[in-house]
């Protein structure tokens, strides 16, 4: 029934929230049910505490039973707490088909009775992860089945992620706190826990720079993990003497990878709009991002509330909002095309300019003097900067047999994801020369970034694919 979860180390700036697991089992422990609901925001530790929740309980003698709710829905409805429970369904089918009325109350007595069976031996602590993923059913069960056990020693763990808003979650969260459940929020950790963990993964103590760029994270641990997992792996950290020394200054993969995934749970909208928004100051005015895209306020709001209930942004004043972490801006930054990000700031530097002329000009003469303003503004929107510069990994291919051996060696390793840092020692150069060689090869093919680059070799090798296989097609 119980699998045991890998240890992930000491679970470091939860007291309060273990206290209200420990408050949970010792009220268990009586004789009586009961419930505690978590939310959290993604990464921020939800599963990490029902680890250490799970370890407490088994070290008091409770029998355990973990449920996990799956983004894929599931065959059968209220699976996840059959598959929590060890437990077969009634008749063993697994039928896509809706099941009736009669055939979900069989489901529930039976799980009634076995989770009671269970309680009448001992107490049970069970854990249902991943909340908001559940099925209408599995809702409904779990509103139902602590109150009809609510005389067995049976401790529940209800945790969701928090996000757009979800009625029927909502709902039930709502009526276990009106029915004195308690509900706890994970927040983000402390600076001093972060450096805990830190310490606890590099077994070393970190120096400024490396905690600065740890504040990236703004508390967010998965992130935190995420970020020293990468550095150490990189290279892009030196341990020595019980110190870690922060070696690189750019994002490594792994946080950009946990990036991406939270990025793509977004809707197509919202994601253009995070791309935009990272692209600006991490500060930024609705009414920037709005007159970027030529939309009105009112068109922009539903997708930056979406970002903020993923918790990717936040709210610094009325209308101004802000990333959450640092290290999720630059990673979505990185992103967009160099050209693109500097042609956005461009433009709201412009925007701003001349919203400042129009309101220190006379009233009688605004109009005209906006109207003689706008016109000679060229108006851009992200798209069509996109569109502008889609020939230029055209131009860098073209200016490909330009380079010199070396170059083009940098140049293919590179585009290969390898930092300066390995590329230099791949070719046994200095880190400083490698950044020499790319810079030329930036200037040559007339781009400015990575990406440009990843670019230019892809058309370059579509291009000599193309040409082998017109000289095939001609031999035959």
């Amino acid at each position: 029934m119980f699998t045991q979860r890998p240890s992930a180390g000491r679970l470091r700036g939860r007291l309060g929230e273990l206290k209200s697991v420990v408050d949970l089992l010792d009220s268990v422990a009586t004789g009586h049910g009961a419930i505690l609901l978590v939310d959290g925001a993604p990464g921020i530790g939800k599963t990490r505490l029902l680890a250490a929740a799970e370890d407490r309980a088994r070290h008091h003698g409770f029998s355990l039973a973990r449920a996990h709710a799956d983004e894929l829905p599931r065959p059968l409805p209220l699976a996840p707490l059959f598959s929590g429970l060890d437990l077969a369904p009634p008749g063993g089918t697994q039928a896509r088909a809706p099941a009736t009325q009669g055939q979900m109350l069989a489901c529930l007595e039976k799980l009634a009775v076995h989770t009671g069976k269970l309680a009448a031996r001992g107490p049970v602590f069970i854990t249902l992860d991943d909340v908001q993923w559940a099925d209408a059913t599995t809702i409904a069960a779990l509103r139902a089945l602590p109150t009809w056990l609510a005389e067995y020693p049976i401790g529940w763990v209800l945790v969701r992620r928090t996000g757009p808003r979800d009625p029927p979650i909502d709902w039930l969260f709502g009526e276990w706190e009106h029915l004195g459940a308690p509900r706890i929020a994970l927040g983000p950790l402390a600076d001093d826990a972060v450096a805990d963990v830190i310490a606890d993964v590099l077994r070393a103590r970190p120096d400024s720079d490396l905690l600065a760029m740890a504040h990236g994270a703004a508390g967010n641990p998965l992130l935190v993990r995420a970020l020293l997992d990468g550095l150490r792996d990189e290279g892009g950290v030196a341990i020595a003497g019980g110190r870690a020394r922060l070696l690189s200054g750019q994002p490594p993969g792994q946080v950009r990878e946990v990036v991406h995934d939270w990025v793509m749970r977004l809707s197509p909208t919202a994601r253009h709009l995070c791309d935009i928004a990272a692209s600006l100051d991490r500060s930024f005015a609705v009414d920037d991002v709005a007159g970027l895209l030529g939309w009105p306020n009112e068109q922009v709001q539903p997708a930056l509330q979406e970002i903020v209930a993923a918790d990717l942004l936040i709210t610094v004043e009325k209308d101004v909002l802000a990333f959450h972490h640092e290290l999720v801006r630059q990673s979505v930054a990185d992103r967009v095309p160099a050209a693109v990000r500097l042609a956005l700031r461009g433009q709201v530097a412009g925007t701003r300019r001349l919203s400042t002329a129009l309101a220190a000009a006379p009233m009688i003469d605004r109009r005209r003097e906006g109207a003689a303003a706008r016109s000679r503004v060229k108006v851009h929107h992200p798209l069509r900067w996109v569109d502008e510069c889609a020939d230029r990994p055209q131009r860098a291919a073209e200016g490909w047999d330009g380079l010199t051996g070396t170059e083009r060696t940098v140049a293919e390793l590179v585009t290969q994801g390898l930092t300066n840092r390995e590329v230099a020692a791949r070719i046994f150069l200095s880190p400083h020369t490698v950044s020499f060689h790319l810079r030329k090869v930036y200037r040559k093919l007339g781009i400015r970034s990575r990406v440009d680059l990843t670019r230019a070799s892809l058309h370059r090798e579509r291009e000599l694919r193309s040409a082998d296989d017109l000289t095939a097609r001609a031999l035959m």
